[in-house]
């Protein structure tokens, strides 16, 4: 089973971030908001946002994103396609990988996008 991720796996442009947004329903958990909306091309894409709000400090952004996109990584073999955007909240901070991958599987079980 393949674990890595494509070019093809992730939301570039500011359109499909603004495709997510617009017709995406949101989903809550203390550490990010998932946003998802229905795969326009039929393929499992997602889009990881950690603003200045979140932290001033880029080390901490960018650890904030690489433990999403290993979560992601890990999980996509199981999710259904769609267009995913994680919006990341201060409540991640010192958080662990295996711990974020909870609550990310969690988010995915209430938006209906696991395959199990």
């Amino acid at each position: 089973m393949k674990h890595s991720l494509d070019s093809n796996d992730k939301l570039r442009l500011k359109s499909e971030f603004d495709y997510v947004r617009e017709y995406g329903k949101k989903y809550v958990s203390g550490i990010c908001l998932l946003v998802a909306a229905p795969a326009r091309d039929g393929k499992l894409r997602c889009g990881v946002i950690c603003g200045k709000k979140y932290s001033n400090k880029a080390v901490l952004r960018n650890r904030a994103r690489r433990i999403i996109w290993e979560s992601f990584r890990l999980l996509k073999q199981r999710i259904s396609p769609a267009h995913i955007l994680f919006i990341t909240r201060k409540g991640i901070a010192g958080k662990k990988q295996p711990e974020v991958e909870t609550f990310i599987l969690r988010l995915l079980k209430q938006a209906g996008l696991m395959e199990d």
